[in-house]
């Protein structure tokens, strides 16, 4: 009885010196995954904000605010740091402040200049983008926030083709036309790329703005494809996953 006594006594003293054991991979995704349960919908709803903020900034003016910029770019690196990216997030944070600082700081209207902060942009709502859709199809994710991150996804692309064509009529690279009975009225308008981009990822066809020339018109074609291919290969991934899949 005394050498059990001493060998249990003995063992509580080695357990109070050993170190926590590591977690298992399995236990490390699950506690990450809690931490980030409900990130499709966040990023789906921050989405939806840069649609419904766009009347607000609209005054007719043929650059994007400089404000709509900064809250676009806020969505994006959130975006970034819901999906468990924090570092990334850290470092887009700091690209994006800078390109901000440049933009405001250099208001000139030479191209190159424009360019630099322009091409960031876009670069960064990039990697948002992807990193969304990679969500979208990664395993493991739960069923309900697996469509809320292919559903802002897909309006990701929105933006980003918006972005493209933006900068394709803003440094003139092609030529973007309104209707004949708008072309006395008005100028092109920032958020005229917004609708067309829209529209074609839609395929609803009512925007006020047309593409002239292969450049534009090739883009309009990829973001048409990607239309009807994104939602196409989620669903195919969602129909693939087994039964007992989280969620």
């Amino acid at each position: 009885m005394k050498e059990r006594s001493r060998s249990g006594f003995w063992r509580q003293v080695a357990m109070q010196h050993v170190p926590h054991a590591a977690m298992l991979p399995h236990e490390r995704s699950d506690t990450h995954r809690a931490r980030l349960r409900y990130h499709g919908l966040l990023i789906f709803l921050g989405q939806i904000a840069l649609i419904l903020l766009v009347p607000l900034f609209d005054a007719g003016q043929r650059l994007t605010p400089g404000a709509y910029v900064v809250v676009g770019m806020a969505v994006s690196v959130a975006s970034v740091l819901l999906l468990g990216y924090r570092r990334l997030a850290i470092v887009l944070a700091a690209l994006s402040t800078a390109a901000c600082l440049w933009a405001t700081f250099h208001i000139v209207t030479d191209r190159g200049v424009r360019l630099l902060p322009m091409t960031l942009f876009l670069a960064i709502y990039l990697i948002s983008v992807v990193l969304s859709i990679l969500q979208a199809f990664k395993s493991g994710v739960t069923g309900t926030q697996r469509i809320f991150c292919g559903a802002a996804s897909f309006i990701m692309l929105g933006f980003f083709f918006a972005a493209v064509h933006a900068m394709i009529g803003m440094f003139e690279f092609a030529s973007y036309v309104l209707p004949k009975e708008l072309e006395g009225d008005r100028m092109v308008r920032w958020a005229d790329f917004i609708w067309l981009s829209f529209s074609t990822l839609t395929t609803s066809g009512f925007s006020d703005l047309s593409p002239i020339g292969s450049f534009p018109l090739m883009i309009a074609t990829l973001e048409g494809l990607s239309a009807i291919l994104f939602p196409a290969t989620l669903i195919a991934r969602i129909a693939s996953l087994p039964s007992d899949d989280p969620g």
